[in-house]
């Protein structure tokens, strides 16, 4: 039952809905890409005004590329402490791919009439993070203390890897510890009007393989004509034939002595059985542009291949120097390279994991195939049963009849930053829907956003007990 309290913000955030909107258009207009560098500094700035203008004690770090911004935000009486972390950089944009400007933040009509907010970083992550703060500001107009103390995370370098997060939370645990929970904002919604809420996330490998013609073959000092493939190995086809090894036809792993994953327990499983009656295949199928999933079982089958199997996937393989895209020359190329992502489920170690690689190729006689470890980091996981959890279904549910919980995502996300090295539960989620992350015409539904000022607030009471 919603209290006299909660009544008044979700009022004052109907008041100020429109108000709000305009302020997620602003940080749009204001570009913030961290490959490039573009606005960064300016963009820190708007988000450490912002957070001032909500009283907030703000302290902002050097990054190694984009700057750090904490803020502490105290509320009297308040027992339990959110540390609230987002991120304000985005993806490069290409005007010429998007139908109107990428930081223009224009409001235009979708196939349905509804009134869609096209921008980069409007759903990945300016529209969540700026409609948390704009709920917390509708909390003051409304004169009603919150419910929990405030401590916000918010870098500037997620969309290059986050280089500065790991070494900031350690060169400052103490503080991050005093904190209960973690909150990570999420426009969750899909088309069908169904929200999925994840309890952890799968880990990530991102690994480079190549192979040069050298002292095992291969014409070792330039690419050379094709017509030497007669007596000549070819370097390209002896890594294709080094990564055939590792995995079989149906994508399971055939690393040698790598330890089976436990996969779901006993609460993974009803989740899973849960949320396979909440959705529907087709509509993963239909959205994805598939005709079928490759394990041929049923759809609590399917989803739980997807979300509990470690999986290796080839992002991109080069052989010689040929553009991308063009139609190349018969020859014999002298290095031929491949990037990779392993996706690691609960339980995979990853050093272990990668070292097993190592092993398993050198065992099979290819040694002279370089490995180099671009990023690695750990799945994370969190039980249904943590307050900080419990809170974030039972607000989304409050406002929402059609709310499901994964026990994984299948993306992947350094989240073990909190669970693993903080030592912090953390929930990720929440209504409102918008899509095309880092893609041309990335949007958020503008009216879905009342569900997410909805959900967030009453997430707030229900995290602090508010009654």
């Amino acid at each position: 039952m919603t209290s006299v309290a909660e009544s008044r913000v979700l009022a004052r955030i109907e008041q100020d809905f429109e108000r709000a909107i305009g302020d997620i258009q602003d940080a749009i207009r204001i570009p913030g890409v961290s490959k490039s560098g573009e606005n960064l500094e300016e963009m820190a700035a708007w988000v450490a005004d912002y957070l001032r203008r909500l009283g907030a004690d703000v302290t902002v770090y050097p990054g190694q590329v984009a700057p750090i911004i904490e803020g502490e935000l105290r509320s009297p009486g308040a027992s339990y402490t959110l540390l609230f972390y987002t991120l304000y950089d985005v993806q490069p944009a290409n005007p010429e791919e998007w139908s109107s400007p990428p930081f223009a933040a224009e409001i235009v009509s979708d196939e349905q009439g509804q009134r869609r907010l096209v921008g980069r970083g409007t759903f990945n992550s300016k529209g969540p993070l700026i409609g948390f703060l704009a709920a917390v500001r509708a909390f003051q107009d409304a004169g009603v203390p919150l419910p929990v103390n405030l401590h916000f995370l918010i870098e500037g370098e997620e969309e290059i890897g986050s280089p500065s997060l790991e070494p900031h939370l350690r060169a400052h645990l103490d503080r991050f510890r005093r904190c209960d929970g973690a909150f990570l904002p999420y426009l969750g919604t899909n088309t069908q009007g169904v929200t999925p809420i994840r309890l952890g996330f799968k880990g990530l490998a991102f690994l480079e393989f190549s192979v040069s013609g050298g002292a095992w073959g291969g014409p070792a000092k330039h690419d050379i004509h094709a017509m030497h493939s007669g007596w000549l190995a070819s370097p390209g086809w002896e890594l294709m034939t080094a990564l055939s090894t590792l995995q079989d036809r149906d994508g399971r792993l055939t690393i040698d002595g790598l330890p089976t994953p436990a996969g779901p327990d006993e609460d993974d499983r009803q989740l899973l059985a849960q949320a396979a009656r909440d959705l529907k295949p087709e509509t993963f199928l239909r959205e994805l542009g598939a005709q079928r999933f490759k394990h041929g079982e049923s759809f609590e089958g399917e989803l739980t291949h997807f979300l509990f199997d470690p999986t290796l996937n080839v992002d991109g393989i080069w052989v010689g120097s040929t553009p991308p895209g063009t139609v190349p020359a018969t020859h014999l190329a002298q290095r031929a390279s491949a990037i990779l992502d392993l996706r690691f489920v609960p339980g995979m170690e990853v050093d272990q994991t990668l070292g097993l690689i190592r092993k398993h190729l050198d065992r099979r006689g290819f040694g002279h195939v370089e490995m180099q470890v671009r990023t690695a980091y750990p799945a994370s996981k969190c039980s249904l049963r943590e307050p900080v959890v419990q809170a974030l279904v039972q607000s989304c549910r409050q406002h929402s009849d059609r709310v499901t919980v994964f026990p994984l995502h299948a993306g992947a996300a350094p989240l073990y930053l909190f669970s693993e090295v903080i030592g912090i539960p953390f929930a990720f989620g929440g209504l409102g829907h918008g899509g095309r992350p880092h893609a041309p015409d990335e949007y958020l539904n503008v009216d879905s956003m009342r569900d997410y000022f909805r959900c967030v607030t009453s997430f707030l009471f229900a995290l602090g007990g508010a009654t």
